[in-house]
């Protein structure tokens, strides 16, 4: 009788030790409060195709610039390892956002990882308001 209990003692602390090992990386960057306003013409953000970095989020904000009238604001936070500081940078030449710590990569226009992307999140996405043609507004 004590063979068996010793049996699966060893069974479950096995299972434990598995499942503790098989962690899911892609934890949801938690939310956090953003609201703030931005002078297009003292940026980057001047001219279609430009993009900028703010404080702000998680960690940091990047605004990218689609058309004269259409802003992206991503939270520079990764999926995957945010926890372990990693964060997104814009790469001009692929058009898309590059976590350097993890190497996901990540759609310019929806935030969402591409192909072999080590997250399976999309990135955090903030509301923008294009004010008076000189403001944007970035808000959650």
């Amino acid at each position: 009788m004590k063979y068996i209990y010793l049996k699966i003692s060893c069974l479950l602390c096995l299972l434990f030790v598995l499942n503790a090992s098989c962690v899911d990386r892609n934890n949801a960057v938690p939310y956090t409060k953003v609201n703030f306003t931005v002078l297009v013409s003292s940026s980057n953000l001047i001219h279609v195709g430009g993009y900028d970095y703010f404080t702000g989020g998680i960690s940091g904000i990047l605004i990218y610039r689609l058309d004269m009238n259409t802003f992206y604001a991503y939270d520079r936070a990764c999926p995957y390892d945010w926890e372990d500081n990693g964060y997104v940078i814009f790469d001009p030449a692929s058009m898309q956002l590059k976590c350097e710590t993890c190497g996901s990569t990540f759609n310019i226009l929806n935030g969402y990882p591409m192909e072999n992307s080590k997250a399976a999140s999309p990135l955090r996405l903030y509301q923008t308001n294009f004010i008076d043609d000189i403001t944007l507004h970035v808000y959650n």
